[in-house]
């Protein structure tokens, strides 16, 4: 294995999450961990789920890895502490927390910051039987609760869940994870991912192996084993040659991976986590990190401890392991027919096609990527977009003998701007109903998509050195039909962090006032060149 990216990544960020916390002992929001609250006072509460910074300085406190300035350093305990006794003082009262709006009770910020309070308490070594009630207020309501649409929170529920068992050994809680987990297993894929959204999602699936492995190295469930490592492997799939992993084939569109569950899955003796580690991880002064553009939120959120819960676990990792090699490597074909992601890897090039999401391909040659097609947008003005790239589970997929075909109506999302009028509304409705207008929400924002009128059909033939795409739009209206972003209308929140392959796609209007045009698009690998055809 080659030397990590890990202590470089975490001593460039730490400073930042640091920042983002309220260190003033005599302030009244004193552990606040959200800047926007306590100092910039634009938010007139605290985003619980941020409070997950207290365990990224609790981590920085015990771990003494080399650069480590932060290590026993007696400011950064106490800081530490006075994120989980915040975290208390924020609690609502059935035990659940609040992260984009006042009286949400939301799943996120209660599962994961139960999950970074209880490891900072034990990491601390703090006794205060006022905390430990507060722990068991918000796992009774976790127990009680299921995430159903995000895999990777209810995972981390589960993590929680066991973090607080290890403090009071208490029965009901067993219980509760036993619940929770044999639903989990049982709806895993059997190609290796959980659900995010309708599909898969790479950075999402990262979280959730985070929070599986995470549960695994606590409690040693060995049941854990075989879908740690059927992640794993599904994963090794969408790790690129340029060292990038995720993306515009996403569900989510997430661009970030959390490298604490590879880390577990090497103590497990797994070749193929290796593999994916020194390539995504592995530490080259010269190199553009893929992770660089995260924003603060999500240092604050479960990334940064994640990179240090994985450093602490590579420093214990003494056994040599030969590195499998990943599939960019190859030659192959892969269909994921449940999740409708193809891998196509040919001597000259490695592409990736999500069927389910219209058939958004991306090409790499070598270590660079050299194409990426995201579909068709219609723009109806006053924020009425349709598209192609939307995960729809009506799509009419197929793939055989290098030939992959998608066909539907595009979606129409009608996009939102926040208002003044809208946050009043939205308050006085969160207060009197609480967290039953959550997926109201969610279809709002996240789920916001009806099927147009619009009717295309994608057909992408694979060859030796060249990928032809014909496609075929057909609407009953008239349409000025544009080359669609790589900008997801999905709302996802840790979604549209830069990457490199922003700088690829040039969003265009194709053709103005038509009812139907076929475009085929030919990609010449050896020379990088696009041929349109238009009729």
């Amino acid at each position: 294995m080659s030397k990590s990216i890990y202590a470089d990544f975490i001593l460039k960020n730490a400073p930042k999450v640091i920042t983002q916390i309220d260190r003033d002992k005599h302030s009244i929001t004193y552990g606040s961990c959200d800047r926007n609250h306590w100092h910039l006072k634009i938010r007139d509460f605290t985003s619980a789920i941020l409070q997950q910074s207290g365990l990224t300085l609790a981590l920085l406190y015990s771990i003494n890895f080399e650069g480590n300035i932060y290590y026993k350093k007696e400011n950064i305990k106490k800081w530490a502490e006075s994120t989980v006794y915040y975290w208390a003082k924020i609690q609502l009262r059935d035990g659940s927390f609040n992260e984009y709006y006042p009286y949400e009770h939301g799943f996120p910020p209660t599962a994961f910051s139960l999950y970074s309070a209880c490891e900072t308490y034990k990491r601390l070594g703090m006794t205060d039987k006022y905390l430990v009630n507060k722990f068991i207020k918000t796992g009774r309501y976790l127990v009680k609760h299921i995430e159903e649409k995000a895999f990777n929170q209810e995972i981390a529920s589960i993590a929680a869940l066991y973090s607080l068992y290890s403090i009071v050994k208490e029965n009901w809680i067993l219980e509760g994870i036993e619940k929770k987990l044999t639903r989990i297993l049982n709806l895993q894929s059997k190609e290796g991912w959980f659900p995010e959204y309708g599909g898969a999602d790479i950075g999402y699936l990262s979280v959730a192996l985070d929070m599986l492995s995470e549960y695994y190295f606590m409690s040693n469930d060995e049941r854990l084993i075989k879908p740690i490592f059927n992640v794993i492997d599904f994963i090794s799939y969408f790790v690129h040659p340029d060292e990038t992993t995720g993306g515009e084939y996403g569900s989510r569109n997430t661009t970030y991976f959390l490298p604490n569950g590879i880390e577990v899955a090497i103590k497990l003796g797994n070749t193929k986590a290796i593999a994916i580690k020194d390539t995504l991880f592995y530490c080259n002064k010269n190199k553009r990190f893929f992770m660089d553009s995260i924003d603060d939120r999500y240092l604050s959120h479960y990334l940064l401890h994640s990179f240090l819960r994985a450093i602490e676990k590579e420093m214990t990792n003494t056994d040599i392991y030969v590195s499998d090699q990943l599939p960019f490597s190859t030659d192959h074909c892969r269909f994921f027919a449940e999740s409708g992601l193809l891998c196509v890897k040919r001597q000259p090039y490695y592409s990736i096609v999500s069927l389910k999401k219209g058939g958004v391909i991306k090409v790499w040659k070598d270590k660079e990527e050299i194409f990426i097609d995201c579909g068709y947008r219609v723009n109806f003005g006053k924020g009425k977009v349709a598209a192609t790239n939307w995960i729809d589970p009506v799509y009419q997929i197929n793939y055989s003998n290098n030939v992959a075909c998608v066909s539907g109506f595009m979606n129409t999302v009608k996009l939102k701007v926040s208002t003044p009028v809208m946050h009043i509304g939205l308050r006085i409705v969160a207060f009197l109903f609480g967290n039953k207008i959550i997926s109201f929400l969610k279809k709002m924002m996240i789920f916001a998509n009806k099927h147009s009128d619009i009717r295309f059909e994608r057909i992408i033939e694979f060859k030796e050195t060249e990928i032809i795409i014909n496609d075929k739009i057909e609407s009953t209206n008239k349409i000025n039909l544009e080359r669609a972003s790589n900008m997801s209308l999905r709302h996802v929140a840790s979604g549209k962090f830069y990457s490199s392959s922003d700088l690829l796609l040039v969003p265009e209007v194709i053709a103005r006032d038509i009812n139907s045009i076929k475009i085929k698009a030919i990609v010449s690998i050896l020379d990088g060149k696009v041929t349109y055809i238009y009729e």
